[in-house]
C-alpha cells in the first residue's frame, strides 16, 4: 500500500496492541480533520447529550459538541490494532467523554489497493452519525511503467435517528500522483443521494462494539 495513503488516513500511535490515552492536539486535528461534515457549525455549544438527537440540525449540534471536545483533548480514548492474516489489518479506536462511549475510527486496509476510515457518532450507545472514506488506488492507464497512479476516493456522510437514514450525502474525487492540481476535499461539494437500508451500517457498528469488550483483538471478522 502506498505509503502516503497510510500517513493521511491512519492514526499515529505511539505503543502496539491496547493503549488508553488523552488524544493530544496534534492527533485531534488530523481527526477532526477527517471528521469534518459539510455545513456542521464546528464550535457549537448548544445541545445536550441526555437525550439522542431527533432531526438534521440537531445531529450537527450534537456532532459539533463532541468534535469541539476532540479537538481540546478533553476526550479519552482506547485502542486496539488487529491483523487477519495480512488480508485486512487496522486500528481500532474509541473515544469517550466521562466513561460514555462518544465515538469510534475504523481505520483499516484490505490487500495492497484499498483503504478506509470510518468514524461513527454515539450518543447513549446509539449511532447518530456516519462518515465514512474510502480509497481504492490504481496505476493509470498506459502509464503503469512510470509508475503514475490514481486514488479514487468516496466519502458517504449518514444522519440517522432510531437506526433509520434521515438524510444521506455522498462526494467523489480522483487525486493523480503526477498531478499538481489535484481537488481539495473540502473544496468538493457533497450531493444528497437517496439513503439505503443501513442494516450493513448498523451490523458493522455492532461489531465494533462488541470487538471493544471483547477478549480477542487479533482480527476483526467482517
Amino acid at each position: 500500500m502506498k505509503p502516503y495513503i497510510y500517513l493521511t488516513l491512519c492514526l499515529i500511535f505511539f505503543s502496539c496492541g491496547q493503549t488508553r490515552n488523552s488524544e493530544d492536539s496534534t492527533s485531534l486535528n488530523a481527526d477532526s480533520a477527517a471528521a469534518r461534515t459539510d455545513s456542521v457549525p464546528q464550535n457549537s455549544k448548544s445541545g445536550t447529550l441526555n437525550s439522542n438527537p431527533l432531526s438534521v440540525e440537531e445531529i450537527k449540534q450534537r456532532y459539533a459538541i463532541i468534535n469541539d471536545k476532540l479537538q481540546r483533548g478533553l476526550l479519552d480514548s482506547i485502542s486496539f490494532k488487529y491483523d487477519c492474516n495480512q488480508e485486512r489489518n487496522g486500528t481500532i479506536t474509541y473515544f469517550s467523554d466521562k466513561g460514555q462511549l462518544t465515538m469510534i475510527k475504523h481505520s483499516y486496509n484490505e490487500y495492497s489497493h484499498f483503504s478506509a476510515v470510518d468514524l461513527y457518532f454515539v450518543s447513549n450507545n446509539t449511532l447518530f452519525f456516519a462518515h465514512f472514506k474510502r480509497v481504492s488506488w490504481s496505476f493509470e492507464s498506459g502509464q503503469a511503467a512510470e509508475g503514475a497512479t490514481k486514488d479514487d476516493i468516496t466519502e458517504q456522510r449518514l444522519y440517522i435517528v432510531k437506526e433509520k437514514p434521515l438524510l444521506c450525502l455522498e462526494k467523489k474525487y480522483i487525486k493523480r500522483s503526477h498531478s499538481s492540481d489535484n481537488p481539495r476535499p473540502e473544496d468538493v461539494q457533497s450531493k444528497e443521494v437517496k439513503c439505503n437500508s443501513i442494516a450493513p451500517v448498523l451490523k458493522d457498528f455492532g461489531k465494533l462494539i462488541d470487538f471493544k469488550d471483547s477478549d480477542q483483538h487479533d482480527c476483526l471478522e467482517k
